[in-house]
């Protein structure tokens, strides 16, 4: 290593299944890496993009789980002199071995909602989790609430977990017209799937408009799964997948946005949202609030009154928590966790 910045595969490979959540992660701080010059950033695992619901997509995630994350990367990392392999997911190599591995820990979802999870996903998780946590050099949660559930879940391993919060990239404060739109709205952001309490959500939103409020619901998100099937109303809009440019302008434009999850291991949109100036009302679970501090409305994502009141209280407070948010988001930078992330490096290199 010497005379040679250090050598990091970093794994990649979630970014051929979606764009989202962990992916848009993994990229940004991939990204935030690359901008320094001490460390050369190996990109593995990237590839061809399946389209959803098609037999090769659900073979490629069988691959990536099984053959992939457990022997593929590792080998991979070897093969082009890596000094750390870095894995942003909890899927690993089963056993110790060489490079030393850093694998990132999200979220511990398959203990709270193992019901909220695909069968596959929850099923892999619980058997795999304790043998990858076991085998890596060291283990990265995004919050301290995951943290915390990592040292309730292997008590062996929490010498080795380090809190490195994800960061915001600039682009969500840059300045942008807000998205047109003939109707306020409440904006909702993430994977239709049973863990963002959607249904919930449109239940409030309905509650509301019958005391008269006028704001419709916007949600953006793709590639749901779990039966989650939002209702046809002449006030709720679906976008599907958007670009940050669209998505930046509807943060933007939002009376409010709603994140009613029933559990969060740090939660990416509300950071999003408090960079590009949309007041928060966000469940009171998980490291939400431990992500949004008092930047935000805290609700009770299991109670429609309290989603319904929270949103109310978030737009008629809009400037004050716009500007609490503006601050929260210039405190979350990737350049920070990246900074961290090289310190935990050099520790195993």
């Amino acid at each position: 290593m010497e005379g040679r910045p250090l050598r990091i595969a970093f794994d990649l490979s979630a970014t051929r299944l979606g764009q989202a959540g962990v992916a848009r992660t993994a990229l940004q701080l991939a990204d935030a890496l690359d901008d320094r010059g001490d460390v050369e950033v190996l990109r593995i695992g990237m590839g061809s993009t399946p389209a959803p619901g098609t037999t090769s997509r659900r073979a490629l995630a069988l691959r990536l789980d099984l053959a992939w994350a457990t022997r593929g990367a590792r080998a991979e990392a070897q093969s082009r002199g890596a000094d750390v392999l870095h894995l942003p997911l909890p899927r690993g190599p089963l056993s110790p071995g060489r490079p030393p591995t850093v694998v990132t820990v999200h979220d511990l979802a398959v203990l709270h909602y193992p019901e909220t999870l695909s069968r596959w996903n929850r099923t892999y998780t619980q058997r795999t989790l304790p043998r990858v946590l076991a085998a890596a050099d060291a283990i990265i949660a995004v919050s301290q609430n995951t943290a915390d559930d990592i040292a309730a879940f292997a008590p062996t391993v929490a010498a080795r977990v380090h809190v490195i919060p994800n960061g915001v990239d600039p682009f969500w404060s840059a300045p942008a017209e807000p998205a047109p739109s003939t109707a306020p709205y409440v904006l909702a952001v993430g994977t239709p799937e049973p863990r963002k309490n959607l249904q919930r959500l449109v239940d409030a939103m309905r509650l509301r408009r019958v005391r008269g409020s006028a704001e419709e619901l916007v949600h953006v998100g793709a590639d749901g799964w779990g039966d989650v099937r939002l209702p046809d109303e002449p006030w709720l809009r679906r976008t599907g997948r958007v670009t940050d440019t669209e998505l930046r302008a509807l943060y933007r434009g939002a009376a409010a946005v709603a994140i009613p999850s029933l559990h969060e291991g740090s939660g990416l949109p509300a950071l999003e949202a408090f960079a590009a100036g949309a007041p928060v009302a966000a469940a009171a679970a998980g490291a939400l609030p431990e992500t949004c501090g008092d930047a935000a409305v805290l609700i009770d994502p299991l109670n429609v009154e309290s989603i319904a009141a929270g949103i109310d209280e978030a737009i008629s407070r809009r400037d004050e928590l716009i500007r609490a948010g503006r601050t929260r988001a210039e405190q979350a930078t990737w350049a920070n966790a990246a900074e961290r992330c090289v310190e935990l490096y050099c520790s195993l290199a």
